[in-house]
């Protein structure tokens, strides 16, 4: 029956898709086709969620491959786009000899050319007066294909060869990630890859193409020389992709990324433009805009200087999703979200882009905005009426708003529509407390927990107290387990002995407010897919030097997701299967554990929950103790991201604990 309904769903999707080809290009009918592009992301979405879960891999691949090669097959008689024109002018007239970077489509000297075979194509080449703005490697696959046949449907049927290919790597590295076939549709049957690429014809399929193929290359198979290459491959395609290099370059392949310079050789054919190499390209990104959205603003807000500001702004953001985002894949991604909100054209097939991460996260905001691009199709229309190709304002009210609005609501709460790995309903609770000579502390954190009924054990994690921290512990009931010092090896010794489904750590001079264990319990419950989380903390005795310190804590864990150990960090135990186990350090075991949860599920921030000593922040260091937690912090993620596994956390301990006792 799961089969039998799959098959009516995707013959309804063709036959939508059949009728969206049929009425011809968008501006005819851009309400119908409107009302079609729409139903067919829905029923996408449908596909993905009834896909059949009993086929094997192999039948899953070939009946997705099969229904978005047949649905690109449907888009060949479909009206290519006027870009498409300049693709097989600019190929044509490199087999003549002739500099597409020198040489503008209206020049004179190719006058005669324009007049010869290739005049309706020449007709209908958007803005004749500029040179060409494509990189070199775009423009010799241009050259390549014209020597074929200069013909607009052989350069269409040539970015549905791309296009193919991108789908048979995105199968490659959902296999590779064990992740289920069915997130293939996200891209095979999404309808903006398909009216945008097998239907108009643009040329950004190669971009997506060479940079899919590096992601492959370097993430999932280890090829980084070659990855590399094919990475400079796709940001000589179109200079999108160059934002992916400084999230892939670690201290392991930096001497290998050097690779990515290699195609940059193809500029050489085209050395004798001079300065004309960019000049197209730097008029379009100053004085061309459309259907943009920061841009606007600050263009709004800014006038004639807003393409200065927008750059650092730009790379404030880069270095932001470089920090907090670590895992490389997903860093692209967002790298790649902010990098088109800041551009000032946004077309519709420019979100091709963006599609192929959807597969891996797919976004509520994204998905969005990759269907609400319907709100740009009044301006089709009015240029297919008239020629004339103006932007209509009042439609970025319906396109921007609402993917604004969930993108912030992702942020905070969750932002995709599938995730993997469910987690079960939690029902035990237990703290761990890592605990070095803390008999002053201890007393009152257990008494504070002795009266819990939602907590089921509370095991001490001891690294070796001389005092009389072990013996406190056994007095109020906790077990006490001896191990290695320093607090990541002490909580990981901990979990070994711990049988709650859900793991809390405490520091122990740290006091947990009442119906902080259910609260735990009620945020897991109805969500499966939250993984864990931290409390907002406030301290004992409030001034303003403690007040700046939890304010600065509490929104560093709002607006990152990152928290430190005096927040009550607590998760699922299982989830440390999909996290390669609590991180084995001495120091920023809480950073650490903090990012790796956010790669395997939601993490929250709950309010009003930790009360912490101030003892830390006593005294006249409070300055160099405050500068030294954000040096070591800031360290820590530039070198996670840079050298992986190769963080020595001793470093950090040492120049931790020269400002602060253990707590």
């Amino acid at each position: 029956m799961i089969m039998i309904a799959f098959t009516l769903l995707s013959l309804i999707w063709l036959a939508d898709m059949a009728l969206l080809a049929a009425i011809g290009p968008i501006g005819k009918q851009p309400f119908i086709s409107a009302v079609l592009y729409i139903l067919g992301h829905a029923l996408m979405l449908i596909l993905v969620w009834r896909f059949p879960s009993n086929l094997s891999s192999n039948k899953a691949y070939t009946l997705i491959m099969c229904l978005g090669i047949l649905a690109r097959l449907i888009f060949l008689p479909y009206p290519i786009s006027n870009d498409v024109f300049r693709y097989v002018w600019e190929g044509y007239i490199q087999n003549l000899g002739f500099n597409p970077y020198s040489y503008p489509p209206n020049h004179s000297a190719l006058a005669e050319i324009a007049q010869g075979k290739l005049h309706p194509v020449w007709q209908q080449i958007n803005h004749p007066e500029l040179s060409a703005a494509y990189p070199p490697f775009t423009l010799l696959i241009f050259r390549g294909l014209a020597c074929v046949n200069p013909s607009p449907l052989f350069f269409k049927v040539a970015m549905i060869g791309f296009d193919i290919g991108v789908m048979i790597i995105l199968m490659l590295i959902i296999n590779d990630m064990y992740m289920p076939p069915s997130r293939l549709l996200l891209y095979a049957v999404n309808p903006l890859v398909i009216l945008f690429i097998a239907g108009e014809g643009h040329v950004d399929i190669i971009q997506v193409f060479f940079l899919c193929l590096a992601l492959y290359l370097i993430l999932c198979k280890n090829y980084e020389i070659t990855g590399f290459v094919s990475l400079g491959l796709a940001i000589l395609a179109k200079y999108f992709a160059l934002v992916a290099l400084p999230f892939l370059v670690n201290a392991e392949n930096r001497w290998k990324s050097i690779a990515v310079f290699f195609p940059f050789l193809l500029y050489i054919p085209f050395m004798d433009a001079g300065t004309n190499l960019f000049t197209s390209l730097g008029l379009f990104a100053a004085e061309f805009h459309y259907n943009d959205s920061v841009a606007v603003l600050l263009r709004y807000l800014l006038g004639d200087q807003a393409h200065l500001i927008s750059l650092p702004i730009i790379l404030l953001c880069l270095v932001w999703v470089y920090l907090i985002v670590q895992n490389q894949l997903r860093s692209i991604y967002v790298a790649t979200g902010c990098f088109l909100l800041f551009f000032p054209t946004l077309h519709p097939w420019y979100l091709v882009l963006i599609v192929p991460f959807l597969v891996f996260y797919p976004s509520k905001a994204w998905m969005y905005l990759t269907a609400a691009v319907v709100f740009t199709f009044p301006v089709m229309a009015a240029e297919f009426e008239t020629g004339i190709f103006q932007e209509l304002f009042w439609a970025k009210i319906f396109e921007y708003i609402p993917f604004c609005g969930l993108l912030v609501w992702g942020l905070f709460r969750d932002g995709y529509l599938f995730r993997n790995k469910p987690y079960t309903r939690p029902q035990r609770i237990s703290a761990i407390i890592p605990t070095l000579n803390e008999s002053k502390s201890l007393e009152r954190c257990l008494q504070n927990l002795n009266d819990r009924t939602a907590l089921t054990e509370i095991i001490v994690a001891d690294g070796g107290s001389t005092d009389e921290t072990k013996s406190i512990a056994k007095r109020y009931g906790a077990r006490v387990v001896e191990c290695e010092r320093g607090r990541g090896f002490q909580i990981k010794k901990g979990i070994e002995f711990a049988s709650g489904d859900v793991i809390v750590t405490l520091h122990a001079d740290c006091v947990a407010k009442k119906g902080v264990f259910n609260r735990i319990l009620r945020t897991l419950e109805p969500d499966p897919h939250v993984v864990g989380g931290a409390f907002a903390m406030e301290f004992e005795h409030q001034n303003p030097k403690t007040r700046l310190i939890s304010c600065l804590n509490n929104a560093r864990t709002f607006l990152t997701g990152i928290s430190f150990g005096d927040q009550a960090q607590f998760f699922r135990k299982k989830s440390l299967e999909y996290t390669d186990g609590y991180p084995s350090m001495m120091l920023m075991e809480d950073v650490e554990l903090s990012l790796r949860l956010k790669e395997t599920g939601r993490t929250v921030f709950l309010s009003h929950g930790i009360v912490v000593s101030g003892r830390r922040w006593q005294g006249n260091g409070f300055a160099k103790s405050l500068k030294t937690v954000i040096f070591l912090f800031t360290r820590y993620l530039i070198e996670r991201r840079f050298l992986g596994a190769g963080v020595k956390t001793q470093n950090y301990y040492r120049a931790y604990y020269t400002v602060r006792e253990f707590d």
